[in-house]
């Protein structure tokens, strides 16, 4: 089922005033690709540009584009490669229509191919890893004709890479140590609950893929990491490598909801009493409905915002040069989203449960953040969750950036000729949206919240870069044979959505390891 959206919400939790989290994580064959919001965003042609610029040879848009496009199938048009990832375009809802003849009436160029052309400014409809009310997923990499030689182990916690000292006999160069096993815990079948220490050991080298909060945990668990917070916690530390679990980066997001004041939208088919179960037997018997696609509408990019806010004048001032938030020219600061139904996180339960309440939100989505937070350890213990410290809206420029974002999709949604004239008030009608800068900064105070687009906790870099993990061919540094191939590696997040980079990285690492063993190139 395509649908899982709320589950992800509401299993959000936050702690110590939005500082320290526990998010939820997608534990099961094809991770979160498996809940996640389906959307295959490839950021912009400026991205990965940059990611070459800073001394990652190989990762520039062109380098990386064809790896985009081998894990994808588009669907019904042939325009697409034969990969596993079936990608498709939703049939938008009468909603989606409306805000994107917004969108246009208000200024925005509709580019209907922005989101896998690389653009970073105009209006579209983004392509979803759905096809026929099915969700498509990293599983169905393994699912569908696997080699012969992969093992999948499930119900399986990896504990701490395995590193052995390198004997005088090899090479000199900066590593001391080679990754040699893995050591983790698996349940027992058909017992299920009879836990096993196993030692997998590698012929070749290890491969970490486990996202940007726990790749950087079980580094450290092995003893490569900063080497104070180590010896603190009684790991004995074999690589300092001081940038392991910073420069965490996220994509923040808002919500703004909307009453309206006719039909346009899906929660008919959801809140009402006995609507949901009618919905899930739709999709149960025929696979179609909304049950089997996402409700997320027209995606908006804007470039420019901040020109006369006191914030930006400031950063310009200190480096006239520079955008102050870092951006190249067609990197967007914000990007923007819509829902087809009524739906947040737990901050937001105030459900439509009459046929007559219809309502939608504009998501506004932080490009470019300045805040960087950090992934530590608790414990020596690998069964003790990480502290996730995201810092968000710590630079004020953040808060700045974001709360104009909001304020102009609501003169988005307010004026343009789309929706002016189909909205009621704000959703619930108890709420008042903000006016004024100062209240839709406190707004975006109150109300802003994860995207789930952590990256960056394993950068790569050139040697010179001292906070890069990994190098550009993703080994880790110090160590022979490990390598990290996920979305931690991002030296700057994309300015997209993390679902399609993260399969690019993982088509990247294959073509390194393929190149580097002589097998190809």
């Amino acid at each position: 089922m395509a649908m899982g959206w709320q589950n992800l919400h509401f299993t959000f939790q936050k702690h110590a005033n939005n500082r320290v989290i526990h998010l939820p994580r997608g534990k099961f064959l094809g991770g979160c690709s498996g809940l996640n919001g389906t959307l295959m965003i490839r950021g912009c042609k400026a991205d990965y540009d940059e990611w070459e610029d800073l001394g990652n040879p190989g990762w520039s848009w062109n380098d990386v584009l064809p790896l985009f496009k081998k894990s994808e199938r588009f669907l019904p048009s042939t325009t697409g490669t034969d990969g596993p990832l079936l990608t498709t375009v939703h049939p938008p809802a009468p909603i989606s229509e409306a805000i994107l003849d917004s969108y246009i009436d208000q200024g925005f160029s509709y580019r209907p191919d922005m989101f896998v052309q690389g653009e970073g400014e105009g209006v579209g409809h983004v392509t979803r890893t759905v096809h026929e009310g099915i969700r498509t997923s990293g599983a169905d990499f393994v699912n569908h004709n696997p080699p012969a030689n992969l093992h999948v182990l499930l119900e399986t916690t990896v504990l701490r890479i395995v590193l052995e000292t390198l004997p005088d006999s090899e090479p000199a160069d900066s590593s001391k140590y080679r990754a040699v096993a893995v050591e983790a815990e698996s349940k027992i079948k058909p017992d299920g609950d009879v836990v096993k220490l196993i030692t997998l050991r590698a012929k070749k080298e290890i491969v970490i893929s486990a996202g940007a909060f726990n790749s950087p945990y079980i580094l450290m668990h092995s003893g490569i990491g900063p080497k104070d917070h180590l010896e603190e916690l009684g790991i004995d530390v074999k690589v300092d490598l001081k940038s392991v679990g910073q420069n965490l980066s996220d994509h923040l997001i808002v919500f703004q909801f909307y009453l309206l004041k006719s039909t346009m939208t899906y929660d008919h088919l959801i809140y009402p009493p006995g609507a949901i179960d009618s919905t899930v037997k739709q999709w149960l018997e025929t696979k179609s409905g909304i049950m089997g696609r996402f409700p997320f509408g027209p995606f908006a990019r804007l470039d420019k915002l901040m020109k006369e806010k006191p914030e930006w004048k400031a950063a310009k001032e200190k480096n006239p040069e520079k955008d102050p938030m870092g951006q190249l020219p067609g990197q967007p600061h914000i990007e923007y989203f819509s829902t087809e139904l009524y739906g947040g996180g737990p901050q937001h339960p105030h459900f439509p449960n009459e046929r007559s309440r219809d309502c939608f939100a504009t998501i506004t989505m932080l490009c470019g953040a300045q805040s960087r937070g950090s992934v530590r350890l608790n414990s020596s213990d690998p069964h003790v969750k990480p502290k996730i410290d995201p810092n968000y809206l710590a630079n004020q420029l953040d808060v700045a950036v974001l709360a104009e974002g909001c304020r102009y999709v609501h003169q988005v949604v307010t004026e343009g000729t789309g929706t002016r004239d189909h909205i009621a008030g704000a959703w619930p009608p108890s709420r008042v949206h903000p006016d004024g800068d100062e209240e839709w900064k406190e707004y975006v105070r109150q109300q802003a919240g994860t995207c789930y687009h952590p990256a960056g906790t394993c950068k790569m870099g050139p040697a010179e870069d001292k906070q890069a993990v990994v190098d550009p061919r993703l080994r880790v540094r110090g160590v022979k044979s490990l390598r990290v191939a996920d979305a931690s590696i991002m030296p700057k997040l994309n300015n997209g959505h993390t679902q399609a980079p993260a399969y690019m990285i993982g088509e990247k690492a294959a073509q390194l390891i393929l190149e580097d063993n002589r097998i190809v190139g």
